[in-house]
């Protein structure tokens, strides 16, 4: 059931066996594995059906260290989270993704390539991608000859780009969630403490409040926080704990190590034949899935430069003339679950790029490739991952915002490492396309961090990962390999924020793949489940 967590007395305390706090990509993921099962489940979601003012005034943070844009505009406060406005792309982390590095600090995970495989194929057939490979043997699948790469310098990588009607979670599940007997899901209900045994070592309840002035106390044997890399922390650190830091903060690390993909827009291209770089760089679809190549250094050239993992690609840059972001809101509506149709200004935009948009169209259908425009820009784009840095970090404000809860902080940082390998990847690929005969490429001066699209401009892109870090031991993270927290028996913790090192593929795939991976242990822990019934609950 989907319910709204009025503004009447306080209710008596919610019982469940499991509580999630978090109903984006990572939370709904999880509650799904649980739906027409015994065990029963509270899913707890600050936001409402859409976003709303109020919703987007929680987020409100301090931003305190470099330019960040994805705290506000890469968050999602409602049912299905950021999912409603994801692009779907997914690709999984090949296996240096997760190994230490020697120049990098920090790097490495406590678990291999192989622990995820399993649940990356769940994930494949749940949002009905085309699956493996992602490597090279794409080229053939796709019917296209490569073109003869360093292969000691460069590799290939595709993405695979979920349909749109698979991206919103809220959409994917609502009907299964609204019919559900053993899974509620409450709205309006912002988790606002994590009350613990007097020693710290078990989670008790959670309490929530809405913007009306409900409360409610959930107590479950098992909690999970799936609400995001700058929420999960702030969470964490307001509650009460008999030290002062925060919950499952006794290493001092929640909150640090917070990191994003850095993207760069490296340089610009002049093509000497369009229809080349056209045919190399358009995404193509095999069904119902889209592909795009990347292009990535070799471990060899990662070792032998001491770079981070980094991806290029190229991006068509469209005319605003011809009516493509008119389309593009249209369709970001759909996605988002409430069709806005074009306003008349946008219908004159739209009619303007009607015989652009219709070859596009065309296209699509029958060369199954999605076209760009003829006049747009073409830019050589590099995206990196980041060193992990502990002095990047959400920490807390003095502000309360209109719950009572205190406002982060964020500290977002980069280092020398991040700079060195946006322009030394960008340089040696820009080369590398000259030699493919793709044309001439101006490159940029260097990163620039304040800029937002010209050349050289380096940004996040809304990839927050790292506040609560996986380690194998409790002094070095926050949670254990299988996603408890070290400090906390009961409580754990899902999505990107416990990713020890970023990597550079796209976090989504491989959050959603430790998710069901979680819900497994927890289905497990939770093998002899208490009888009562749901709780209903009334305003």
């Amino acid at each position: 059931m989907i319910e709204v967590l009025g503004s009447g007395s306080e209710p008596p305390p919610l019982e469940a066996d499991l509580c999630i706090v978090g109903a984006g990509a990572a939370g709904l993921a999880l509650a799904a594995e649980f739906l027409d099962t015994r065990w029963r489940v509270i899913v707890l979601e600050s936001g409402l059906h859409d976003p709303d003012a109020a919703s987007r005034d929680l987020d409100e943070l301090e931003c305190v260290g470099l330019r960040h844009d994805g705290w506000r505009e890469g968050r999602v406060r409602s049912l299905g989270g950021t999912t409603r406005a994801w692009g779907g792309q997914l690709i999984p982390f090949r296996t240096s993704e997760l190994e230490w590095r020697p120049w990098v600090p920090g790097s490495g995970w406590p678990l291999d390539l192989d622990e995820l495989q399993p649940y990356y194929r769940r994930i494949e057939r749940l949002l009905k991608i085309e699956g493996p490979p992602y490597d090279e043997a794409m080229w053939s699948r796709l019917g296209m000859s490569p073109p003869a790469w360093d292969a000691g310098q460069f590799r290939v990588r595709f993405s695979q780009w979920a349909a749109l009607g698979r991206r919103n979670f809220a959409l994917l599940w609502r009907r299964d969630l609204e019919r559900s007997r053993n899974v509620s899901v409450l709205l309006d209900a912002t988790a606002v403490a994590i009350r613990c045994t007097p020693a710290g070592e078990r989670c008790v309840s959670i309490e929530a409040r809405s913007r009306t002035g409900g409360e409610a106390r959930i107590r479950a044997r098992e909690f999970v926080l799936a609400c995001g890399g700058i929420e999960t922390a702030r969470l964490l650190l307001a509650s009460p704990s008999h030290d002062g830091s925060g919950v499952a903060n006794r290493s001092g690390l929640v909150g640090r190590y917070f990191q994003d993909h850095v993207s760069y827009v490296a340089g610009e291209v002049e093509p000497s034949t369009r229809s080349r770089v056209r045919h190399l760089f358009e995404p193509r679809y095999v069904g119902r899935t889209m592909y795009s190549l990347k292009i990535e250094p070799t471990d060899g050239a990662m070792r032998e430069q001491r770079w981070l993992h980094a991806m290029g690609h190229i991006a068509f840059q469209v005319p605003q003339a011809l009516g493509w972001l008119e389309l593009r809101r249209v369709l970001r509506s759909v996605q988002a679950g409430r069709l806005e149709w074009p306003s008349l200004g946008e219908s004159l935009a739209l009619a303007r790029g009607s015989v652009e948009l219709a070859r596009l169209a065309l296209a699509r259908v029958l060369a199954k490739r999605r076209r760009s425009p003829a006049a747009a820009r073409i830019l050589l784009m590099v995206d990196v991952e980041q060193a992990p840095n502990p002095d990047s970090r959400v920490l807390l404000g003095t502000d309360l915002d209109a719950l009572g809860v205190p406002r982060a902080r964020l500290d977002w940082r980069v280092t020398d490492l991040e700079r060195r390998t946006l322009a030394g990847f960008g340089r040696k690929l820009a080369a590398e396309l000259e030699r493919w005969g793709l044309g001439r490429i101006r490159l940029a001066a260097g990163p620039d961090f304040d800029g937002r699209d010209t050349l050289g401009a380096a940004r996040d892109i809304f990839h927050h990962m790292g506040t609560t870090r996986m380690s194998r031991t409790p002094e070095t993270g926050v949670v254990r390999p299988d996603l408890r927290c070290h400090d906390v028996v009961n409580l754990s913790i899902a999505g990107a924020s416990v990713f020890p090192a970023g990597g550079i593929a796209n976090p989504t795939f491989t959050a959603l793949a430790l998710s069901i991976r979680l819900a497994d242990h927890l289905k497990s822990a939770l093998s002899e489940p208490a009888r009562a019934p749901v709780l209903r609950l009334r305003a």
